[in-house]
This record gives C-alpha cells, sequence and structure tokens, in this order.
C-alpha cells in the first residue's frame, strides 16, 4: 500500500509552493537543484492538479510504500551475550541461553533492545561490580536494561528513571515480561531523589553532555567505595570526560571500549 507520493520539481517552483499547496499536508525539501515534495497518497492527485493548475512542471513522481519501522528495527536485532545475561529480542528464544539469564527485550517504542555498543559496554563494567544483595540506580534507565540485569546479578533492588515519561512505562513492561521483581522505575530529573538515597552502584548510559553535568550530583549518592559506570561517551573526548569525574571526586579504576565509545568504572574514595 502506497503511503506517501514523491514529486520532483524544479527549485524555482518552491517560492509557489505555500500557496498552492495551502491547507494541505505536505512537506518539500531542496536538493541538488530540485525540489522535493512529500504528500500523503490520498492527497496526491489533488496536489497534481494544484502543481498543473499554477503550471508548476512535475519532473518526475515516486510512490513509496508504508514501512513498518519498529518491525524492521527489531528483524536487524540480533541476540547479545555480556557476561551472565543474554539480551534478546526475538520469542520464541533465537539461541539457547545454556546457563546464562535471558532477558526478552523487543524492539518497542523508541528505545533498543541492548544491542548497542554503549549498552554492552555498560554491561561489562557493570555486573562484575553489582554487589550480591546491594542497590543499584539506572540513570536515564530507557527500556530497563541495565537495571533489570543487576537484578538478575543479584542486586537486592533496582531503580532507575528518566526524562522520557514513557521509559518508565516500557521499563515495568520489561520487568513484567521477564518476571524480574524488585525493581522500580519512575519518570523525572536527578531531583527527584531524597537526598539520603544511597546506592552501592549508579550506572548511566549516556552522551557526555546528558551526563557530565550530573557527575557531581551522582557522586553525592554513593557511600564510600561506592561504584558509578558510565557508557556512550566518547574515546575522542576521553580526557575531557575523564576531567569532569575527577572533578566529581571520583577515581576511575577501569576505562572500557568498543568502536568509538567509551566506558569508565569509577569509585567514590
Amino acid at each position: 500500500m502506497a503511503g506517501a507520493v514523491r514529486f520532483r520539481l524544479a527549485a524555482s517552483a518552491e517560492p509557489d509552493l505555500e500557496e498552492v499547496l495551502s491547507e494541505l499536508s505536505a512537506s518539500w525539501s531542496a536538493d541538488a537543484g530540485d525540489l522535493r515534495l512529500w504528500v500523503s497518497a490520498e492527497d496526491a492527485g489533488e496536489v497534481s492538479g494544484r502543481l498543473a493548475a499554477a503550471g508548476l512542471r512535475v519532473l518526475a513522481r515516486e510512490s513509496e510504500l508504508e514501512r513498518d519501522w519498529v518491525a524492521e528495527a527489531a528483524s536487524l536485532q540480533r541476540p547479545v551475550a555480556v557476561a551472565g545475561i543474554v539480551l534478546d529480542p526475538h520469542d520464541p528464544p533465537s539461541v539457547d541461553p545454556g546457563r546464562r539469564h535471558r532477558l526478552r527485550l523487543p524492539a518497542e517504542r523508541a528505545f533498543g533492545t541492548g544491542s548497542h555498543e554503549s549498552t554492552r559496554l555498560a554491561l561489562r563494567l557493570l555486573l562484575p561490580v553489582v554487589p550480591r544483595g546491594g542497590t543499584v540506580l539506572d540513570v536515564g534507565c530507557g527500556a530497563g536494561t541495565l537495571a533489570l540485569a543487576a537484578r538478575l546479578a543479584g542486586a537486592r533492588r533496582a531503580f532507575g528513571f528518566d526524562l522520557d515519561m514513557e521509559a518508565p512505562l516500557a521499563a515495568r513492561v520489561n520487568a513484567s515480561r521477564n518476571g524480574v521483581e524488585g525493581c522500580a522505575f519512575w519518570g523525572g530529573l536527578l531531583g527527584s531523589l531524597s537526598r539520603s538515597a544511597r546506592f552501592d552502584v549508579i550506572v548511566a548510559n549516556m552522551l557526555q553532555e546528558e551526563v557530565g553535568p550530573l557527575l557531581p550530583g551522582l557522586a553525592a549518592l554513593l557511600p564510600e567505595g561506592g561504584a558509578l559506570v558510565t557508557a556512550g561517551q566518547l574515546v575522542a573526548r576521553e580526557e575531557e570526560f575523564l576531567g569532569l569525574v575527577r572533578a566529581a571526586g571520583l577515581r576511575t579504576r577501569r576505562l572500557a571500549s568498543e568502536g568509538e565509545w567509551l566506558g569508565t568504572l569509577s569509585v567514590r574514595p
């Protein structure tokens, strides 16, 4: 089924388009001297008539099929095994997890399935330091992948929050579908936490611009000897980021990288 129709016109047609296409849903952009115009399949006939009436010549016309982007993204996902966890987007399982814990994380909404390099980095650094019976905080939790993995690795409780108000809903669904209890997720800022809150381990899979300003506040949530795991920063900016970590009063104990992405494990002295 056609989802949209693309018209190609001469760039000189652009000044007239807004008037010609008034009250119709359309978008256009200039590309290499031509104008690309997109409209819905339902409006394509009327658009053709309006363009012809205005004397605007159509150089080419193509139909674009509707695409299920979530399904396409899911088809590209592969199971990821890190330490004792297998992240599998498929149901039924596409691999035998063996003695590993399996987390089913289908591609839904805008959240990934854990296959991104930075998520793998975070898991590699996080899982070995999760204290059995301890507490873990997942900052920018998304679909809850890291918090759920921490629970399976032995944490007594795992918590997660995110600015995206759909994130805690997705995380709760993933906790339920995997039978993982002992987790709490909510939408909000770092300030939503009590000043007296403390976590044995904090993990943040976020870009440097996002997590950098939070580092002093996150350090304050760690007890002495508590660990902060980060991922999602760039290897090319390693020294800059490590400087921010030091300024927050933390000492970096381990670095890891995958592709262009950097992961760190730091502790509060």
